[in-house]
């Protein structure tokens, strides 16, 4: 639906976040699956999945934004379902677990940098 109101709209500035969002989108199902394939192979996968947690929560919440600007004040009418997924992406960049943490996890593991918290 999105794509479609932004193809109509024939401008290019609502094209950008629309597109930037279904790269993120992308980059988080290629890491998705390569935990999914450590996972099946009995190998650890918890960097990758938590890394996982990460880049689709920011996806989604970067998809969200994008619809609801493309959509402007129609974003908010309860019609067309944006602003409830607007607000249910919102709460994946905090639950289980924050993306503040997940950052901290990767810096200090996977990085080698002094603890943050």
């Amino acid at each position: 639906m999105t794509t479609a109101s932004a193809k109509k709209a024939r401008v290019f500035i609502t094209w950008f976040p629309i597109a930037r969002a279904h790269m993120n989108i992308e980059a988080a199902e290629l890491m998705r699956n390569k935990a999914a394939t450590l996972f099946d192979a009995g190998l650890p996968c918890g960097r990758e999945a938590t890394m996982v947690k990460y880049l689709a929560s920011e996806a989604a919440w970067e998809a969200a934004e994008a619809a609801m600007t493309t959509f402007g004040g129609y974003g908010v009418a309860c019609e067309y379902d944006i602003e409830r997924k607007w607000k249910e992406t919102r709460l994946f960049r905090t639950a289980p677990i924050s993306n503040n943490l997940v950052l901290a996890q990767v810096a200090e593991h996977l990085l080698g940098m002094p603890r943050s918290y």
